[in-house]
């Protein structure tokens, strides 16, 4: 199990913000934790994370298709598998 670290700090390393990681959280797709008033992240969700951040603006997927791509896809992810997922040229 990797250790959590604190959002702000996986913001910085995934060029982002700590509103947008909260976002993926509230749909479901990462998972954070809190401790003494601050969120905390595991390294296996900063990746997933991450997987989710190059889907958005460099694929140009919208929330729903992320979503069917998560519900198929496992880590390691693979951006080659998105096409056949959703049934489309992506990107």
């Amino acid at each position: 199990m990797s250790v959590p670290r604190p959002i702000v700090n996986v913001a910085g390393r995934l060029a982002t913000t700590e509103d947008e990681l909260r976002d993926l959280a509230t749909l479901g797709w990462v998972s954070t934790t809190e401790e003494h008033g601050k969120l905390f992240m595991t390294g296996r969700h900063e990746y997933k994370a991450k997987f989710i951040l190059h889907l958005r603006p460099k694929l140009g997927l919208t929330n729903h298709e992320i979503a069917r791509v998560l519900a198929v896809e496992d880590a390691p992810y693979s951006v080659k598998d998105v096409p056949a997922i959703l049934g489309r040229n992506v990107g």
